[in-house]
């Protein structure tokens, strides 16, 4: 893996998380309440389309900030867990930002380029937390449906990408993006 954060690939997979059924349980109990909380995630096309949850996350974007909200007990665990079952093949890297997304049943993310900060800086991680055989990601032309509890590398840094939910439920995934 390249220690700039740009990839040969845009989905590399990393294995496992151990312990998903706890992590699952946990989303489980959120309500629709609680995922449009946080309806002031940054701009963009994902965010326009997707609801948030913010564990480690700093809306103004700045990568040296580590600021942990009200969910971040609940987590916490979770991220160590998953930054420890990547060291393998990452290197010693820190969780920067992590987050929640839920993607509702009948909604696609329109092919775009991400082209943030720490969309560069960071190695993007995607756990398929819920998800199901409908629910299609694309980078560049190549399409995954990704199964709930695995750990993938995601380089979407200058690759057109979207993603469609086509099924019956919505889909959640944790993202960490780490450096």
């Amino acid at each position: 893996m390249s220690r700039n954060m740009k990839e040969d690939t845009g989905f590399s997979y990393l294995g496992t998380l151990p312990n998903f059924e706890k992590l699952l349980e946990k989303v489980s109990l959120f309500t629709n309440n609680d995922w449009t909380k946080y309806k002031k995630r940054n701009t963009g096309i994902a965010a326009e389309y997707s609801d948030t949850i913010p564990i480690i996350y700093d809306f103004k974007l700045n990568i040296s900030s580590n600021i942990r909200h009200e969910h971040y007990e609940l987590f916490g665990d979770h991220i160590f867990d998953l930054i420890k079952s990547i060291r393998e093949k990452l290197g010693d890297v820190e969780a920067k930002q992590a987050m929640l997304t839920r993607l509702r049943a009948g909604v696609e993310i329109k092919r775009h380029k991400d082209v943030g900060p720490i969309t560069k800086k960071t190695h993007r991680i995607h756990l398929p937390v819920i998800t199901n055989e409908d629910c299609i990601f694309t980078i560049s032309d190549e399409k995954r449906n990704l199964q709930a509890g695995q750990i993938w590398l995601i380089d979407n840094t200058d690759r057109f990408h979207s993603v469609i939910n086509n099924g019956n439920i919505d889909r959640v995934h944790l993202i960490v993006d780490v450096i």
